[in-house]
């Protein structure tokens, strides 16, 4: 059965809770959990503390970064296009002009 807390993240977000105002805590538990393929889990705590009087400032800013590592990761991770499509493109057009350009000529030489 998978383990269901990750005791390096909870000791790096009690390391957050310790030490909210400094930014390299939050840095570290937020890419430990990059690291680790829990961003949600970041972002569940950070939005926990987010109606916080104190907390919630620093925590939106928080729940933020996570948002845009999380577009990043998406980013790269998603599937580029297939080359063979824009080949296949690309010789179309290619084939399109060499027969405009047939045409134009025998064109050209029969008006003659």
């Amino acid at each position: 059965m998978p383990e269901l807390t990750d005791p390096a993240i909870e000791a790096l977000w009690k390391n957050c809770l310790d030490h909210w105002d400094e930014d390299k805590a939050h840095v570290a538990f937020v890419e430990a959990c990059r690291e680790r393929g829990k961003l949600a889990e970041a972002g569940a705590r950070y939005r926990g503390l987010a109606g916080d009087r104190d907390r919630g400032p620093e925590a939106e800013k928080r729940l933020k970064s996570i948002l845009a590592i999380a577009l990043a990761t998406l980013e790269v991770a998603r599937t580029p296009e297939p080359e063979v499509k824009r080949r296949a493109t690309a010789l179309a057009i290619l084939v399109f002009l060499i027969a405009g350009t047939i045409g134009l000529i025998v064109y050209v030489s029969l008006i003659r």
